[in-house]
Parts: C-alpha cells; sequence; structure tokens
C-alpha cells in the first residue's frame, strides 16, 4: 500500500510499567535496537512526521531520534497515553502505536492511515484481528480527544470501552503480527531469534504442552552425549552443574541464541525447573528442538547424580 497523501505524526507509547517484562519494555533490545525504536521506524517507513514517545524515559527515547513527549496522565494505561498524544499532535491525524508490537510493518500503518484520511467524518480507523479489536493500532483525529477525555475522566481507564463514545469509527483489517504484543522475557526471546533471521524447523508437536522429561531421564541421555544448556546464573552454575551442561543465562539467551545447536534436542536445567520451563518455550517458539528438565539442578543433585563445580562449559 503506498503511503498516505494525508499529512499524519506517528506516536509510540512508552510510558508502560513492564511489571511483567522486569526491565523497561520500550528501551528491552531487539535486532540492535530497543523495541520502541523498531515501532518508530514503522511509523517512519509508513510516512509519519514526526514521531512522538509518550512517557517514559525521555532521554533514552530521544536519543533514538524521536520527541519526547511526558504522559500527561503517568500510571494510568493506555488511554491516558492516547490523550497526550492526540493533545500534542502536530497533525490532524496521527498514527499511535504500543511499544511493544515488534511484528509491526509500515503496511499496516499505512492502512489505517488511509481509511481514516478517505473520509473526513471518522474519528478513527482502528485495526482489528479476526474480528477483535485492536485500538493500540489506530489512525485518529485530534478532534475524539474531548470525548476520550470525557470517558477518561469518569473513571474509564480501557481504550477499548472508551472508543464506544466516538460518533464515527471505521475498522481496518491487518495481519496478527501486526498487533503481536511482547509481554514477557519469553516472548522477547523469540522476537529476537526471528529478527536475527535464524529460522530453524518447528519441531513443536501440536500439543501446548512443552515436552519435559525428569532428572532420570537426562542422566541416561547425558551418558550418551545430549547437550544440555544450563540458563542460570553464573554462580550459581559454579557451584554445582550437570557435567558437560553449556551454560547460558536466561536472560543472556536472546543475543546467545546461536550457539544453541538446532539440528538436535537441547535438554534445558535451572534450579527447580522454572527457569528452564520458560527458556524452553522461547527456544521451541523460535524453531528449536527443546526440552524442559523437571526439577532441574537440584533434582539431579539430590538424585545422587555426579555433579560438577567451576566454571566449566559456557
Amino acid at each position: 500500500m503506498p503511503a498516505p497523501t494525508t499529512p499524519f505524526c506517528g506516536a509510540v507509547l512508552t510510558g508502560g510499567a513492564s511489571r511483567r517484562m522486569g526491565c523497561d519494555k520500550a528501551l528491552a533490545p531487539l535486532g540492535g535496537r530497543p523495541l520502541a525504536g523498531v515501532v518508530a521506524d514503522a511509523l517512519r517507513g509508513a510516512g509519519a512526521d514526526p514521531v512522538l514517545a509518550i512517557g517514559g524515559d525521555g532521554v533514552a527515547l530521544a536519543r533514538l531520534g524521536l520527541v519526547a513527549v511526558p504522559d500527561d496522565h503517568p500510571s494510568t494505561g493506555p488511554l491516558g497515553g492516547l490523550l497526550t498524544a492526540l493533545r500534542h499532535a502536530p497533525t490532524e491525524v496521527v498514527a499511535v502505536l504500543a511499544c511493544d508490537v515488534p511484528g509491526v510493518e509500515p503496511s499496516s500503518v499505512r492502512r489505517v492511515v488511509a481509511t481514516v484520511a478517505a473520509d473526513a467524518e471518522l474519528d478513527a480507523a482502528l485495526a482489528v484481528v479476526d474480528g477483535r479489536l485492536q485500538p493500540l493500532h489506530g489512525a485518529w483525529r485530534r478532534r475524539a480527544r474531548p470525548r476520550l477525555l470525557g470517558a477518561f475522566e469518569g473513571g474509564e481507564r480501557s481504550v477499548r470501552r472508551a472508543v464506544k463514545g466516538l460518533e464515527r469509527v471505521a475498522l481496518a483489517i491487518v495481519a496478527p503480527a501486526a498487533v503481536a504484543d511482547v509481554d514477557e522475557p519469553a516472548g522477547l526471546l523469540q522476537a529476537r531469534v526471528v529478527a536475527h533471521g535464524s529460522y530453524a524447523p518447528d519441531w513443536r508437536t501440536m500439543s501446548d504442552a512443552q515436552p519435559e522429561i525428569d532428572v532420570q531421564r537426562l542422566a541416561e541421555l547425558q551418558e550418551a552425549g545430549a547437550w544440555v544448556l544450563d540458563v542460570r546464573q553464573p554462580d550459581e552454575y559454579e557451584a554445582g552443574h550437570v557435567p558437560g551442561a553449556h551454560l547460558i543465562p536466561l536472560g543472556e539467551l536472546g543475543v546467545r541464541h546461536t550457539e544453541v545447536p538446532n539440528d538436535q534436542e537441547v535438554y534445558v536445567v535451572c534450579g527447580g525447573g522454572g527457569r528452564s520451563a520458560a527458556a524452553t518455550e522461547a527456544l521451541n517458539g523460535a524453531g528449536y528442538r527443546a526440552v524442559n528438565v523437571a526439577g532441574g539442578t537440584r533434582g539431579w543433585i539430590d538424585a545422587g547424580n555426579p555433579v560438577a563445580t567451576g566454571p566449566g562449559s559456557s
């Protein structure tokens, strides 16, 4: 789809709390760029000028070439950020996106902008995927702000519900990847692997359950030369680990995933099984053949299996 002829600016909502991610989601690295920068690039590619960053770390976001705008309504969710974007937008039409959608493409932005630009009576054009409204991927006219603000001042915090107060809203069908958000470290890992261009066969079964073995089965496989991945921290690893296990801490797996073989099964272990389950899910989602080890290193030691100490493999 060609770039819309109607001038429009972009806005990335960067002020979220990022509680499940455990770090500032907007600045989490993906393919050499922070997530907010990836989304901003899609807006620029669609023709947005300028691109605002609403809330968050203004200094860091300005380094990405974004116009940092403090959120008028901090800690109130995306509706407050949307209201801020509409107040500060220098153009009548503004494309507003969440900061955590690494799969967004300029084409989907052009679609919502072109939809709202084609009808002067529209207040907004919002993405829809599988029949579900996606209001954090939309193009808005600034005149929508008073009605949205009225809902906000009345206690509303849901963008989806606040939209019901607008007079005319159009829907634009976009690809699911354009609105697929990243809320947790495992999801960010999958996005990093895809961005890195490491595509391997999908070894997963059709079941939602991740493959899993116990420490007794790992002992049998380890004797046969199984590739074991330990995703704990270095100090934990050095205190005691499965002999021959390769250390890649979970927090580093997103940038070091190419060290993991993608042509054989990988057995993932941590302390008790929690971190390894997250790593297994992320690796399998990215095309690896990963198997979680239930019970983890503690279970391995309790079962009387041999233990190595020190730096070992990494």
